[in-house]
């Protein structure tokens, strides 16, 4: 990998990706900014991209590469969350949003990059969700589509890992993201959601942006070099059991 290596982070504009640009800079990468949101950053290049186009992700890394000439990480963080239904309740129309971002997106991305990945023996970190592996109350299509991220995740690792390409992704819970908390707020029992919220945590918390991005950062960097087709908790402890008092 390159001393500076060249970073793609989707759905950059904002929550984890925004923090995780952040902390590839601060390691001293050059960034790529990819989102259907308009954003900006004083160290880091921004492509608007709809990822769930293959078009638009074939631009996306037809300019990196035309920027940079190579592509040494790439972290697939772009996602949609809602709807949040059960499947009897969810429309065809709902599904296909979930899928088409976050498996078809995460899918056209990796299939794009992989050939610049396979030159420069990068590596991709996925951000896929505990609620890919316990399963989430009202989540059953957000939930699916990232199961199918791990799953993904696993089957690249074995395919690529002769080639020199890592293929990793880390599962935050609950993250304490600019949407999140605004949509927290607009409830009216908020302070009882974020102590929930809090509560199903181990370590009594929910985290930050950075937290997770540190995470990400850790897995694309040369510490985590003999590390493939790891599916790593970046959760609190949710997933060893709940802490209810009695």
């Amino acid at each position: 990998m390159n001393a500076k290596p060249v970073v793609i982070v989707t759905g950059a504009s904002g929550g984890i990706g925004r923090a995780c640009v952040n902390a590839f800079l601060k390691a001293g990468a050059r960034v790529v900014m990819a989102d259907v949101k308009p954003s900006s950053h004083p160290r880091a290049r921004f492509i608007r991209t709809d990822i769930s186009e293959e078009a638009s992700v074939q631009n996306l890394i037809a300019q990196t590469m035309k920027m940079f000439g190579g592509i040494d990480v790439l972290v697939n963080n772009a996602a949609v969350l809602v709807p949040t239904k059960a499947v009897h309740n969810t429309t065809l129309a709902e599904f296909n949003a979930l899928v088409s971002v976050n498996i078809r997106g995460t899918f056209l991305c990796c299939k794009h990059a992989y050939r610049h990945l396979k030159r420069s023996r990068g590596c991709i970190v996925n951000v896929s969700s505990m609620a890919g592996v316990l399963g989430e109350k009202n989540h059953a299509v957000y939930a699916a589509t990232k199961g199918a991220i791990n799953a993904l995740t696993k089957a690249m690792a074995v395919d690529y890992g002769l080639q020199g390409v890592r293929v990793n992704a880390v599962c935050p819970g609950g993250v304490r993201t600019p949407n999140a908390e605004k949509v927290i707020r607009a409830m009216p029992d908020a302070a009882k959601i974020v102590k929930l919220r809090d509560s199903i945590h181990a370590v009594g918390y929910t985290a930050s942006p950075e937290q997770i991005a540190g995470a990400v950062t850790f897995l694309a960097s040369p510490a985590a070099g003999f590390m493939t087709g790891a599916i790593v908790p970046v959760s609190g402890g949710m997933e060893c059991g709940y802490g209810i008092k009695y």
